[in-house]
């Protein structure tokens, strides 16, 4: 299964507005947005809701933060990380740390939101975990400063 019909998963929610996989800094590797929002922005502000609330957990000293959501007037946002490894910042070789967004307009869709996106997150995870050959290319290419075509490179090297 590929990785967008992975996170279109989540379509099937009711109330599904979009949603959105990112790297821990906030770029965004792919979105399912039907809806006619800013998919990009929304994200990109929701992960940094949820590296604030991750910090704060650690510095309350409850561990990691893997869920944070916020009720507003439209929308519920759900902000789900998930890292397998111990850089709070980055991905380390055989382990992935993606952050997924979720926006739904049904308040009552919340327990199968938070249900659903745990499960997606673990189903995207299989494409996002680096191997040491990717790390290196990836080291190489932030040298060249050739992020997103290496990366582009990566994600779809994961879709075969």
């Amino acid at each position: 299964m590929k990785i967008q019909e992975k996170l279109c998963r989540l379509a099937e929610i009711d109330g599904f507005v979009g949603a959105a996989v990112l790297t821990p800094n906030g770029r965004i590797l792919q979105k399912c947005d039907p809806s006619d929002i800013d998919i990009e922005l929304i994200a990109f502000l929701a992960n940094n809701v949820l590296r604030t609330a991750e910090k704060a957990s650690r510095d309350m000293g409850l561990g990691r933060s893997h869920l944070t959501f916020m009720h507003t007037e439209k929308a519920l946002v759900l902000a789900r990380c998930l890292n397998e490894g111990h850089n709070p910042l980055g991905a380390e070789p055989g382990k992935c740390h993606i952050h997924l967004i979720l926006l739904i307009d049904n308040p009552n869709s919340f327990g199968i939101a938070r249900i659903e996106i745990g499960n997606v997150i673990e189903l995207l995870a299989e494409d996002f975990r680096l191997s040491p050959n990717s790390l290196q290319e990836l080291n190489t290419s932030l040298d060249n400063e050739n992020i997103t075509s290496t990366l582009d490179t990566l994600l779809s090297q994961n879709e075969r």
